[in-house]
């Protein structure tokens, strides 16, 4: 028995190291395309009509808001037929049905709005066509848009936490993350259509920050990694890499942290124009490089890393003024805590001389404590008023 056992061990061993399995979509010829309808399909293909037919239950659900019965019929669509023309819409009306299927009460997310279209709202870059069309129309809806679109990140967690909370408990959120990366590692040959490739995106990053909301770190780093193999839009691609510092920096990754937000703020093609979270990452990078020291005593160089990020943030706000006011106050008080580290890293040292009666030492040591003390109040001076 055991050379058998070996044999099958082996023959598992070598499937796993294969490629991974793919997409193929309908049986015919040509390339994989979309028709309205019909879903995905090849020339020549034969559409199964026990599968319209199932799908056509799975949108019945969808519309009427029997989320459960909706997962149920889209479940067992993709079981019958994980080839099939409807398989992908399937998977993505499930998993909007899986973020409707256990809303919080009380919650900081209106009940009459789904969860994706608030991200929507919250995330969309200021040019999209349709939020500027929604703003155009004015009115409470208008109004809601522009107060919550001024929440910063954390702000904006705190208030879907409690949905992210329910969903998670409700085994929801966690087969929601499984759905998509479905989507994106067996289904990515259907992403090349743009019928679905930006709703996927879309619909995979909300799960990617409500999976953070709900403190499951692990998990939001794997799909945001597996979002920036989507090459999604860039406004998409910039929230995905935005929350994937946040949860490396939560798990206690701040060297990947500060990794992940450089490349956010300078190493990913992207503009202001097209996320907001740029200067932010700029930000975060400084306070994860701070983070990433063992403390200042031991190991000084992340402080003095961070310090040449604060010349940077002065070079961005000569270029952009309009940062917002939290993210320059919370760059006023990182520039006081860098200094502050300085002076009493002289200070301490002054103390050890004078302790062993180095006189000289330690007013050399106090003069330069003075002089980080009056380049910190020169640099915050300079930086309040800063137009």
């Amino acid at each position: 028995m055991l050379p058998v056992a070996l044999g099958l061990l082996a023959l598992l061993a070598g499937c796993a190291s294969g490629p991974e399995p793919r997409y193929e979509g309908p049986k015919g010829e040509g390339r994989l395309l979309y028709e309205p309808g019909r879903g995905i399909v090849r020339s020549g293909a034969v559409i199964s009509s026990d599968e319209q037919a199932l799908f056509s239950a799975v949108e019945k659900a969808f519309k009427e808001g029997r989320w459960l019965d909706c997962i149920a019929h889209s479940e067992r669509l993709t079981a019958t037929f994980p080839e099939g023309s409807r398989a992908v819409d399937a998977i993505l009306m499930r998993v909007e049905a899986r973020l409707s299927a256990a809303r919080a009460e009380d919650a900081g997310v209106p009940e009459t709005v789904s969860l994706t279209d608030w991200f929507f709202l919250y995330l969309a870059p200021d040019d999209d066509p349709r939020l500027r069309a929604l703003l155009a129309r004015g009115g409470q809806t208008a109004q809601t848009t522009r107060e919550l679109r001024s929440r910063d990140f954390e702000q904006f967690v705190q208030s879907i936490q409690p949905e992210a909370t329910a969903l998670y408990k409700a085994g929801q959120l966690d087969l929601a993350a499984q759905d998509c990366v479905t989507l994106v590692t067996y289904y990515l040959p259907a992403q090349e259509l743009r019928q679905y490739r930006a709703r996927s995106a879309e619909l995979a990053r909300t799960v990617a920050w409500l999976v953070f909301a709900s403190e499951g770190y692990n998990l939001a780093i794997e799909l945001c990694e597996d979002i920036r193999t989507m090459n999604p839009a860039p406004s998409v691609k910039a929230d995905a890499l935005f929350v994937l510092g946040q949860a490396q920096r939560a798990n206690g990754g701040h060297a990947l942290a500060a990794q992940t937000f450089e490349l956010l703020y300078r190493g990913a093609g992207l503009r202001d124009t097209d996320t907001r979270w740029r200067p932010w990452a700029l930000y975060w990078m400084t306070r994860a490089n701070m983070a990433s020291s063992k403390g200042w005593i031991y190991d000084l160089v992340p402080y003095e890393v961070a310090l040449e990020l604060v010349g940077e943030y002065e070079l961005y706000l000569l270029e952009n003024p309009s940062v917002p006011p939290a993210l320059h106050q919370r760059f006023l008080q990182t520039v006081e805590e860098l200094y502050n580290v300085m002076v009493q890293r002289e200070q301490n040292a002054a103390l050890t001389y004078d302790l062993v009666g180095e006189d000289k030492a330690r007013d050399y040591c106090l003069q330069r404590a003075a002089d980080w003390e009056d380049k910190r109040d020169q640099r915050i001076e300079n930086l309040r008023s800063a137009p």
